[in-house]
């Protein structure tokens, strides 16, 4: 029985030549994953053309064909390495670390298919960063792929790609008065917080453009009226619902690092969506 490995190489072969009838040059650097980006949007731009079962199985094949191109690009530039292979998982062909004690996957043909059906918000460059910049830090997480996002402070302050245990610290000055709040920038979205001591609000941003928004709420507060919270930056007034404890801002903002997708991220934090 041939090897998946060597099914997927045979498979991103296919991918550069199909690419190349478009006269786009697939070369195996972690810089032709911007032209894949080109190819899978063309295929977004004409959605309303891919009807019914046969146009939904055209989509999925060429999400598996540039997807299983990207898998072999990250490969080659250093994820095998690391001890990455092509694995099934459930006859879905994924990159995963298989030592139990370092257990990493990655599945760039499933992001494939939602830069087809989603567009430039589920970019596949952006996703290769993500990728690498995860693995350049050293943060291994146990299953997917961490958030590595940019941070902004009211004070004006930036700093480039943090990892989860660094956040805290960002965390702590809003805490402690000492910044008005903090904005974490990722790759499809922004995570922000304001507050002080023990009571904080907290949104959710995502596609940049802001199309989707979500409020972090207190599960164990129902009440909808307007309420004082002053912190030294000034007086605001959330509603009571929406103001979180130290303790449940910490979970919410563990949860935006340790979920790449969005979906997977709103599943697990109470929430209210924001009507923009």
């Amino acid at each position: 029985m041939e090897d998946i490995n060597d099914i997927a190489k045979d498979t991103a072969e296919h991918a550069v030549h199909f690419a190349a009838q478009s006269g786009i040059m697939l070369d195996y650097t972690r810089e032709s994953a911007g032209r894949v980006d080109i190819l899978l949007e063309s295929y977004h731009n004409h959605l309303d053309e891919y009807d019914g079962d046969e146009g939904a199985q055209t989509l999925w094949n060429a999400a598996v064909l540039y997807g299983i191109y990207i898998g072999e690009v990250m490969l080659c530039s250093g994820l095998a390495e690391r001890g990455f292979v092509w694995v099934k998982d459930d006859d879905l062909p994924i990159l995963a670390i298989l030592d139990p004690d370092n257990h990493m996957e990655v599945s760039p043909i499933t992001k494939a298919h939602k830069r087809i059906l989603n567009g430039a918000e589920d970019g596949i460059e952006s996703f290769v960063d993500v990728v690498f910049s995860v693995v350049a830090d050293g943060e291994m997480p146990k299953t997917g792929v961490l958030r590595v996002p940019d941070v902004e402070l009211a004070s004006g302050e930036k700093i480039e790609k943090i990892v989860f245990k660094e956040a805290d610290y960002y965390l702590s000055l809003v805490a402690e008065g000492k910044e008005d709040y903090v904005i974490f920038t990722s790759h499809d979205g922004f995570f922000q917080f304001y507050g002080v001591g023990n009571q904080f609000v907290c949104e959710a941003w995502f596609n940049l453009g802001g199309r989707r928004a979500y409020g972090m709420i207190n599960p164990d507060c129902a009440n909808t009226e307007r309420v004082n919270l002053v912190t030294p930056f000034g007086k605001y007034t959330p509603r009571e619902r929406d103001i979180l404890s130290l303790e449940q801002l910490r979970s919410a903002m563990r949860e935006y690092f340790y979920n790449l997708e969005e979906a997977d991220f709103i599943a697990k934090v109470p929430h209210e969506e924001i009507e923009i």
